[in-house]
């Protein structure tokens, strides 16, 4: 507080008007401030980003582990109809890969 005083005093002329210097001080002290600013909301953001990153990646390891299981009962209690779904995933992804070339 005393200290913040002592700046605005050094910061002004006899007739109450900002010196030169003064201005550049408070400029600098601002751009400081909005810096830090930034700075603190960007990595706040990427935070955000990496902790919902880090949870698709979690749930998606999930879905992919629940998939697994589920071809793997299919292939055991009904082979013909696992071998024909498969068949048929085979030949619809290759009709979409022939038509976007």
């Amino acid at each position: 507080m005393a200290e913040e005083r002592t700046v605005q005093q050094r910061q002004h002329n006899g007739h109450g008007e900002m010196t030169t210097g003064a201005l550049a001080e408070q400029a600098a002290i601002a751009g400081e401030q909005m810096g830090r600013s930034v700075q603190r909301r960007a990595n706040e953001a990427i935070s955000r980003m990496t902790e919902r990153g880090n949870l698709a990646a979690q749930r998606t390891g999930e879905v992919l582990g629940n998939f697994q299981s589920a071809i793997e009962t299919s292939a055991r209690s009904q082979p013909t109809t696992t071998v024909m779904l498969a068949a048929f995933a085979g030949f619809f992804l290759g009709a979409l890969w022939r038509m976007g070339r």
